[in-house]
């Protein structure tokens, strides 16, 4: 069973994307939700001066439309290549009724940002031959969006649950029960409390404080004994409220009682009207709006006041906020449709408006014209490229890592947390129980956002959107034994709404459980008990996070040896094993009511599940690292961060695609200690295996670092590309002005040298493989005037020099040149840059453990100690690293690494069922080596033995993205700010180092005077002073005279000083401050 162990969770990443849950999102999105929110929104208009249907709604393919007015589909690689946005037009059914006129048409609301793999990508269902051809990484997940050329992804955001009760003490330790009630994009809190007189207190919306009795009585539930009945409870608090408002009998009295307490006024009949449309619309919007709902609305209150009063018998019974079954996760499917929901509506607000400016002058209308808005397409457009949402919220969307395949995998399987990161919120933080194989206990970054971001765990999935029958649902219910309006029974919850109650729970949940392993019921549909609470909650909400578990039955598995043989033969998939009853997915609400068992062999009777896998509590990117379970967990968190720092082949398809900031590895390979993840997920490799000797070297390696093999080095390893990309637009402008891309010419104003342009070729780019320097031109290019005034004063119409170069402190060869045109038909020229970087001291490297160090020294190889059997290390690492830091697993992967090189075999490094140290020890002595893993060595300098025995083996080192040559920095004179005339600050923006008050305090301590002056007349301006009052005098030219304008003295002395200064007089005179200045001969 041991080799098989794995079998299932193989068999699962190999039929199941993991970014899955997030494009099914998207494809229900597109295919149910829209046409909803359409419908929602259409009964909603406020039909006045005209009535205005919304119809049908349709997604098309994504497209582009040229420049010339030709259309074509486009693909997301010709969208990164030539900057469009990959979008798909919305068509939309419009009917207008004016008195007479009715004007119908189905018109193109705005272009949709489409999901890159979903059902409207039109790379859905290609082959994999067929994406290659269109330089498509068969590899790629999908998920993300292309806005503008750039990949932006939605983090699904974690939120409370709504149509649920929180139960919870406030600051005065006062109970109170609060429910989130949501409807589409309303989202209203009921708050149920206990005044001090005891009188049971219900606030929604704008109507605060209003008595429970009072609002059950407005909602139609008249009579004292029904109340009574449905709260289901007898304790004095009842009959206390009962009789507090007995004199209440009918509807219209409570609700004028609710107009009281909310001041409202008018005639009787509109106050009616408006408490009716408060109640219909915000209280409990989720069971219902209408009329007909009011009963059900009443009897879900009686339940929720029960709930409150058993919490409050029981001070044990608190909602507990982190509990996973108490949080949502919101997929982009959820987040796309509360942004479509609010621009749809703004569409519809202009649609309305143009109307009625059209018929105020009376013209004939075409809503062909007036619904032709490009706001819409803009408005969403804008949101998925800023992550600016509606409600406040921002971050939403975030640039797509490429590091590496890793790093893009784990940003796509991240929840964000709403919670503010700059607060303590420690329990929010925390490791919860329920997390267990929903999210990875290791990944999370460190610093301010430590346990609000997570990632999923490698077999969790979110739920999405079920289809279910709500009819044909309770009709089974009620043949399982579920009666509608029963007595005082354990109530049965259907996403937070009060269906009806039963005599026997236990059995009953197990009934439905038995027909969602039948597949008669949703598998995403969850059932539980709660015998506190007295209630059976049943959910098919979307956002739950599931986990599968085997099914146990009477202490044994459902899972045999006979299905592990199918899955082996690949006749069995993993959603046979689902639809057979074998498999189930659990949310955290019914966990609660399971017993689950991690090893087979410790069954018992009471176990109602089996873990899939011991290792399916972690996330893909922690999964990966070898021997993980024998690390500390604050370096294991360290590890799975390097890894996603790690330079590899982030995209196959790296040639045909422009990112900034990325490198490739030039020869990575794949591990020889790995989990069996790693083999499964088929991941592009990101690192190396090198031979490590773990030993100190003349302080070479203290403090972390490494001392490399140069003749290592030399042969390959850790080299790597580092590629940029440089563009430019040739724009029209206009007037018949456009941009020229070309070798500029010689009297363009900022003529460069003519050295400058010695790459370009006639077309005024570079040629193919240049070696250009800092500042030299890439692509000649020349812009016409900015502002017309300078071109009429100048007889000849000088062009502008605007060519794009080589940025300061870099350089590069030209890999590869691409000349497209964007939507508005400007040439786009996109040069792509590489530049080989070879490990140099103060390169960064780590090990998936999370020992990381820089390079501290190239050592020559002749000088590298060796062992007896002449092998020379690639890396010398230092043994104090692994004390304190407790990374047993390094340890262990040098030892099994070793093993597999001597074997020649990939070693098996799982967390928690990997080789263990007793089978490694006996595999190396049966190869002839020393148990231990230690060898004798000998100096490369002098040839002598080392008197310690030295651990040497194989160890996969990943090279991070971090280089000493994207980090170093320093400049002459260059670019300085406008206003002050200081040099501009950072690296990227061609700035200089600071010589702060610090340093200049340093030469003054030196006597460094002239280093002191030389460094600060950088930006000295003369001043004319005058000599007898001091005032700042004016310089004439004109009349060719220094005259003072304060006491009109034409004495006056030039006087040297620094430009900021100079700046600062002038600010005080801004001020109305009088400035003088004492003159001193400067050679007294």
């Amino acid at each position: 069973m041991e080799n098989r162990k794995h079998l299932i969770v193989k068999k699962y990443l190999k039929e199941h994307s993991l970014v899955e849950s997030n494009i099914i999102s998207f494809n229900n999105f597109l295919e149910k939700r829209m046409q909803e929110i359409v419908t929602e929104i259409s009964e909603t208009i406020n039909n006045e001066d005209f009535e205005i249907s919304l119809g049908k709604i349709a997604v098309g393919k994504p497209r582009v439309i040229e420049a010339d007015g030709s259309s074509s589909l486009v693909t997301p690689s010709e969208a990164r290549m030539r900057n469009l946005t990959y979008a798909a037009p919305v068509t939309l059914e419009i009917t207008v009724k004016k008195d007479d006129q009715v004007d119908s048409e189905t018109v193109e609301i705005g272009k949709i940002p489409i999901m890159v793999k979903s059902k409207a990508c039109n790379t859905f269902g290609m082959s994999r031959d067929d994406l290659i051809k269109g330089y498509h990484d068969p590899m790629d997940p999908g998920g993300y969006f292309v806005i503008r050329g750039n990949e932006r992804v939605m983090v699904m955001a974690e939120d409370l649950a709504e149509n649920q009760p929180f139960i919870e003490s406030n600051a005065r330790k006062e109970l109170a029960l609060k429910l989130f009630s949501l409807k589409g994009t309303y989202r209203i809190p009921v708050l149920i409390s206990e005044s001090k007189e005891g009188i049971f207190d219900v606030s929604f919306s704008k109507l605060k404080d209003i008595p429970a009795v009072v609002i059950l009585k407005a909602l139609g539930m008249t009579r004292e004994s029904d109340i009574q009945k449905y709260i289901g409870k007898e304790t004095d608090s009842i009959i206390v409220n009962l009789y507090e408002f007995v004199n209440i009998s009918t509807k219209e009295d409570a609700m004028m009682y609710i107009s009281e307490k909310a001041n409202l006024q008018g005639t009787k009949k509109e106050i009616l009207d408006r408490v009716k449309q408060r109640i219909d619309s915000y209280l409990f919007p989720h069971i219902g709006q209408k009329k007909e709902d009011r009963m059900k609305k009443a009897v879900t209150l009686c339940k929720l006041i029960k709930q409150f009063l058993i919490a409050k018998e029981n001070p044990s019974l608190r909602t507990d906020k982190d509990h996973y079954a108490n949080k949502r996760v919101r997929l982009s499917g959820d987040l796309l449709a509360t942004l479509f929901r609010v621009n749809l509506g703004i569409l519809i607000r202009d649609i309305q408006y143009s109307l009625q400016k059209a018929t105020k002058r009376r013209k004939f209308f075409s809503i062909k014209i007036i619904a032709k808005s490009t706001l819409f397409s803009h408005r969403v457009e804008s949101a998925i490229a800023t992550g600016s949402w509606t409600g406040e919220r921002s971050g939403i969307t975030q640039n797509m890592d490429k590091t590496n395949y890793l790093a893009t995998i784990s940003q796509l399987q991240r929840v964000s947390s709403m919670l503010p990161s700059d607060q303590e919120n420690f329990a929010a933080r925390t490791l919860h129980p329920t997390h267990y194989g929903r999210f990875c206990p290791i990944e999370t970054p460190e610093g301010t956002e430590i346990g609000l971001r997570k990632n999923l765990a490698i077999l969790a999935k979110v739920s999405t959107r079920v289809e279910l029958n709500p009819e044909d649902f309770l009709k089974v219910l009620e043949e399982e034994g579920m009666e509608k309006d029963g007595p005082e029974d354990t109530e049965v919850f259907f996403n937070g709404m009060f269906i009806g109650s039963v005599k026997n729970p236990v059995e009953f949940a197990n009934k439905i459980r038995k027909r969602r392993r039948s597949g008669a019921l949703p598998i995403q549909m969850n059932i539980r008990h709660d015998p506190h609470f007295q209630n059976v909650l049943i959910s098919t909400e979307p956002g739950r996070v599931l986990r599968p578990l085997i099914i146990v039955e009477n202490g044994a598995s459902r899972l045999k040896e006979e299905h592990m043989v199918r899955i082996e033969r690949e006749e069995m998939k993993w959603n046979d094993l689902i639809k057979e009853g074998i498999i189930e997915y659990l949310d955290a609400s019914e966990e609660e009511s399971a017993l689950v068992c991690l090893e087979e062999k410790e069954l018992t009777k009471e176990n109602t599940h089996l873990e899939v896998d011991t290792m399916d509590l972690f996330g893909v990117i922690t999964s990966l690292v070898p021997y993980g379970n024998h690390d500390q967990s604050s370096r294991l968190n360290r590890g799975s961060k390097t890894q996603k720092q790690s330079l590899g082949l982030y995209a196959a398809n790296y040639l045909a695609r422009l990112d900034t900031d990325v490198s490739v590895l030039q020869y990575p390979q794949k591990p020889i200690v790995r989990s069996f993840v790693y083999d499964t997920l088929n991941a592009y490799s990101a690192g190396q295996n090198l031979v490590v000797a773990i030993m100190p070297y003349e302080g070479y390696n203290m403090e972390d670092a490494l001392v490399l093999n140069k003749g290592s080095v030399d042969r390959g390893v850790g080299r790597s590309f580092y590629f940029r990309p440089y563009s430019a637009i040739e724009m029209n402008y206009a007037g018949g002005l456009k941009d020229e891309i070309a070798i500029p010419e010689k009297d363009a104003s900022g003529y460069k040298t003519e050295a400058s342009y010695r790459f370009l070729e006639t077309d005024g780019i570079a040629y193919p493989e240049a070696e250009i320097g800092e500042g030299e031109v890439l692509i000649g290019k020349m812009s016409p005037p900015k502002f017309l005034s300078e071109a009429r004063e100048i007889s000849v119409r000088t062009k502008k020099e605007s060519s794009v170069t080589m940025k300061q402190e870099e350089k590069g060869t030209v890999e590869a040149v691409f000349i497209t045109e964007d939507e508005d038909g400007n040439k786009i020229v996109q040069v792509k840059v590489r530049d080989q970087r070879i490990p140099e001291p103060g390169d960064k490297f780590a090990t998936s453990h999370g020992q990381k160090g820089v390079i501290g020294l190239l050592l020559d190889e002749e000088d590298v100690p060796f062992t007896s059997k002449g092998v020379r290390p690639d890396v010398m690492f230092n043994p104090h690293g692994l004390p304190s830091r407790m990374t047993v697993g390094y340890l262990l992967e040098v030892l099994a690494g070793k093993v597999g090189c001597l074997s020649g075999e990939i070693v098996d490094g799982t967390s928690f069922s990997g080789v263990g140290k007793d089978d490694l020890e006996e595999q190396l002595k049966e190869l002839g080596f020393s148990y231990d893993g230690k060898e004798t060595m000998y100096s490369g300098v002098t040839g002598k033995k080392l008197s310690a025995k030295i651990f040497i083996g194989n160890l996969y080192y990943l090279k991070l993205k971090y280089m000493v040559a994207n980090k170093l920095h320093g400049r002459a004179a260059g670019k300085v700010a406008l206003l002050t005339r200081q040099p501009v600050e950072g690296r990227s923006r061609g700035g200089a180092l600071r010589l702060g008050e610090m340093e200049q305090q340093a030469l003054v301590a030196h006597g460094a005077s002239l280093l002191l002056k030389e460094r600060y007349d950088s930006d000295k301006v003369v001043l004319p002073i005058c000599s007898k009052c001091g005032s700042v005098a004016i310089e004439d030219n004109i009349r060719n005279k220094k005259i003072c304008s304060v006491c009109g003295s034409e004495e006056v002395e030039s006087v040297e000083v620094s430009y900021a200064f100079k700046l600062l007089l002038e600010e005080l005179q801004g001020l109305h401050i009088h400035t003088t200045f004492g003159l001193k001969n400067k050679y007294e």
